[in-house]
């Protein structure tokens, strides 16, 4: 981009607007801002960052609140509003202690400065906050004490701030707690609560058409009620909400994600469980799978679909190129396919295990990712000493563990996209080893060969996105074209950000390339102009990126 281009979207993020251009150049835009703010001269003020990042965050690029968030932190100190926004884009990515540690900062200085109305303001927030990392803890180790005290902070947001919308947080949490421990310890009755907030809820839907947080109030209260009332068709009701809110026109990617992770995590909606929460997680997968052309499963639906896998085949309304022996290949690569976090826990990108003998390497199984995901050398990318592997099937198994990067055996500088000629050396790709594997990991099959495009040749692409579960993109998969030197590759396949790194299948489920990154204007190899596409570097010239290497 030029600067000027750069420019326009640091304007128009300025606003308030989201300008519909590419991630890179989003990324771009945001690390000008950051410069900016930087500066000993800048001119930028709190409220025209505060909504910049504001901006980021309404569409999920949690990754670029926390880049601007952290600039101004770093060079301004503590705002109440940026903080709130830094640490709320900081849980979403799964920095707990980290955000902690950023409300800690706030807390300390609302009470050095009391009488500062931009903290009370901000103070029920920081209650719902607390929450959060406190039911995200939870999420992690099932311990009932982190559950209580998410109970706890989110009534104490309630009391500073009351809404239907801060209560059904408390609902929710309440109902996990009685079906932990059978008990309750809270006022009043849980059933009456669940009915004053499904009214409250039912009232501003009724009263305020724009308003699509009402309708999925109504439905989580629908779905308490029916867990306290069962056989009263209140999960018809959940139900109908539930489309209420999908069809509601400001109902975006970030406001149903919100609620599917509160179904997943705290109602624990299985879309293949013939419970009410698994009928609304069957809805949601249906609905994500047709709006964002994407499929999620946690760790532990994975192994549940490795016992049933036909079960998944109700998860692919309308897809038919899928039969169960395509399932039991897509869930056979899920073992090998791992999410990178730094040492505060925040997810950077994806990786997956190969093993060694595809790289001449006499070595059991070799980890690749992205140099902009791992490496020294990039900037923002994450430094083999302070990365983590992580995999999702490990979790599934009850053997939670993170596995460090023993040694770099190859590393390349990321290129542009599309520019084949012009960095013909730029692979984006760091080869490494983990210091350990997890237990029968076997390491992803291989293609000796690169696929050329056509109208029935796809690709698929499997990671770990910023929402972490493994996220499967499977539709629109069209491979659409392979530069003549074979090095790069350009697919349709939709990706999130958090991609980058994820291995790229052919048809039969062996590694083709590696992803690294996507534009709706990404040049063509052949011709003028571009075209909306992803951007893979194939195995093929990595291979021969790292025999090259070991020559010279």
């Amino acid at each position: 981009m030029t600067p000027s281009e750069t420019q326009d979207i640091v304007d128009a993020l300025a606003r308030g607007d989201y300008p519909d251009v590419p991630a890179p150049d989003l990324a771009e835009a945001a690390q000008a801002i950051a410069v900016e703010i930087a500066s000993a001269t800048s001119t930028l003020d709190k409220h025209v960052v505060r909504t910049i990042v504001d901006t980021f965050r309404r569409h999920r690029h949690f990754d670029l609140v926390q880049s601007v968030g952290q600039a101004w932190h770093d060079a301004r100190g503590c705002d109440p509003v940026i903080q709130r926004l830094l640490a709320q884009a900081t849980v979403e990515l799964g920095g707990l202690d980290q955000a902690q540690i950023l409300l800690n900062e706030v807390q300390r200085g609302a009470e050095a400065d009391p009488a500062d109305l931009e903290y009370v303001r901000q103070g029920a927030d920081y209650h719902g906050l607390r929450g959060r990392i406190r039911k995200q803890r939870y999420v992690r180790t099932q311990d009932v004490n982190e559950l209580r005290a998410a109970v706890d902070c989110y009534r104490k947001q309630s009391d500073a701030s009351p809404s239907f919308f801060l209560d059904v947080n408390v609902l929710a949490l309440r109902t996990r707690l009685l079906d932990e421990i059978g008990a309750d310890p809270y006022d009043p009755p849980l059933r009456e609560f669940a009915r004053s907030v499904l009214e409250q809820a039912k009232t501003k839907a009724a009263a305020d058409a724009d308003d699509p947080w009402a309708r999925s109030t109504a439905s989580e209260a629908s779905l308490a009620l029916n867990r306290l009332e069962p056989g009263n068709a209140w999960c018809d009701q959940a139900e109908l909400w539930l489309y209420r809110f999908l069809l509601h026109p400001r109902c975006g990617p970030f406001e149903v994600e919100s609620y599917y992770r509160q179904v997943r995590e705290i109602w624990k909606g299985n879309p293949l469980a013939d419970t009410c929460s698994g009928r609304l997680a069957r809805i949601f997968d249906q609905h994500v799978l047709r709006t964002q052309r994407r499929w999620s499963a946690n760790a532990w639906q994975l192994q549940r679909l490795r016992d049933h896998p036909d079960q998944l085949e109700k998860n692919f309304s309308g897809e038919k190129m899928f039969t169960v022996g395509d399932i039991r290949k897509m869930l056979d690569v899920c073992p090998n396919v791992g999410c990178v976090v730094d040492d505060n826990g925040v997810r950077q990108g994806t990786g997956f295990l190969v093993k060694g003998d595809v790289f001449s390497i006499s070595h059991p199984l070799l980890f690749v990712t992205n140099a902009h995901v791992i490496s020294d050398d990039v900037t923002n990318a994450v430094s083999p000493g302070k990365a983590r592997v992580t995999f999702q099937t490990e979790l599934a198994a009850g053997r939670p563990s993170s596995h460090a990067i023993s040694q770099v055996l190859f590393t390349s500088q990321p290129g542009e996209l599309g520019k084949v000629e012009q960095e013909p050396r730029n692979l984006d790709v760091t080869v490494c080893l983990l210091g350990s594997t997890p237990a029968g990991s076997t390491g992803l099959a291989v293609s000796n060969a690169t696929p050329w495009p056509s109208a029935k040749t796809k690709v698929f692409v499997v990671g770990h996105p910023r929402t972490g579960e493994l996220q499967f993109s499977l539709q629109d998969s069209t491979l659409l074209d392979v530069c003549p030197q074979e090095r790069l590759m350009h697919y349709r396949t939709p990706t999130d950000p958090g991609s980058s790194g994820s291995p790229v299948f052919n048809r039969d489920w062996e590694v083709v390339a590696l992803h690294h990154a996507g534009s709706r204007a990404c040049p063509r190899f052949v011709g003028q102009g571009t075209y909306e596409a992803n951007e893979g570097i194939t195995l093929r010239a990595i291979r021969r990126g790292m025999a090259e290497t070991t020559r010279h």
